[in-house]
């Protein structure tokens, strides 16, 4: 019994220290991080379109990514939602790849083990390496950090996310392994502390 009261007493006080080490951070106007994420991905979720008034006008193709986490602001599960397109912006791909999609709309959730929530959107490319024709599509998205509640309420700030692993998963399915990273900075101005 003792036992259990001292692990819960230290779970306590590393919550408090890391809540403390954020909101210090927070107070300097600006905090980098850099997570490292795996989980799995599916693609090619179709969902139906409605009007205003509820009537169907076309069916989209949307994409879910569900990963485990860690890094500079602790164990995260990463849970993300995109809308990719065919390559219309301007947008290029690094390195001489070529494009073949733009993701028009990233939206993630991170979820901290204090169960403080963040919440960001972006866009991207979806690139293609012609000289690699048997090797998967690597994605570049950049977006914002749009608040979140708990330790990050009022969070501002902008973050980058690359791929550095990505293999498909059974035959002829839609559902990817993969890995990467998300990196960039934390905001919220001092008055919101």
């Amino acid at each position: 019994m003792r036992t259990r009261a001292s692990k819960a007493l230290a779970l306590g006080a590393a919550l408090i220290v890391a809540t403390l080490v954020m909101n210090s951070a927070f107070a300097d106007g600006m905090q980098k991080f850099k997570i490292r994420f795996a989980g799995g991905f599916v693609q090619n979720i179709q969902q139906l379109q409605v009007d205003t008034m509820g009537q169907p006008t076309g069916v989209e193709n949307r994409n879910i990514v569900i990963g485990k986490g860690i890094g500079t602001l602790g164990r995260v599960d990463v849970m993300g939602v995109g809308f990719s397109g065919p390559p219309e912006s301007d947008t290029l791909c690094p390195d001489g790849l070529i494009k073949v999609a733009d993701i028009v709309e990233n939206n993630l959730v991170l979820t901290f083990n204090d169960l403080s929530l963040l919440y960001g959107n972006g866009t991207g490319v979806v690139c293609f390496d012609p000289l690699n024709p048997t090797a998967p599509p690597s994605a570049e998205i950049e977006g914002t950090w749009d608040g979140g509640t708990g330790r990050f309420a009022n969070a501002g700030g902008t973050w980058s996310s690359q791929f550095d692993f990505f293999e498909p998963v059974g035959v002829a399915t839609q559902f990817a392994a993969e890995a990467g990273w998300i990196e960039g900075y934390l905001t919220r101005s001092r008055n919101e502390d």
